[in-house]
């Protein structure tokens, strides 16, 4: 099974809150299952960027990247981020293109908008820790 990983959701792997320990233990259980837990090259600038933003060290951000396999970004998921319906933030309209791309089995994400895009577009999504 393909599992996207969102920003959303990475950044509370590294950030305390609510849901980060259902999160925790939801990509973990899976990763030891056998699945694959993937995002776009973008969670690697994301993550870094809000990580120095919060004054986050490195060394605990590359921790979290290492458990996920970070995928180039094609010229067709920036193209079909751009022609996405809907008011996607560009980051999120990425991250949904390549999830798409790689046929993703189920998106994890925390941002509304996001997931109820991926959702439309017949995605799987899952937010652990969060009832809707």
């Amino acid at each position: 099974m393909i599992i996207y990983v969102d920003t959303s959701a990475a950044l509370k792997l590294v950030v305390e809150e609510t849901e980060s320990t259902a999160l925790a233990e939801h990509l973990s259980t899976a990763a030891q299952g056998g699945n694959h837990l993937v995002a776009s090259m973008l969670l690697y600038t994301e993550l870094h960027c809000a990580g120095k933003r919060r004054a986050l060290p490195a060394e605990l951000i590359n921790t979290v990247l290492g458990g996920i396999n970070l995928v180039d970004l094609a010229r067709s998921d920036l193209l079909y981020a751009a022609a996405m319906p809907g008011r996607l933030r560009s980051a999120d309209a990425i991250h949904l293109a390549t999830a798409i791309r790689l046929e993703t089995d189920v998106l994890i994400a925390y941002d509304v908008e996001l997931v109820t895009a991926a959702t439309d577009a017949g995605l799987s999504t899952l937010s652990p820790g969060v009832t809707r």
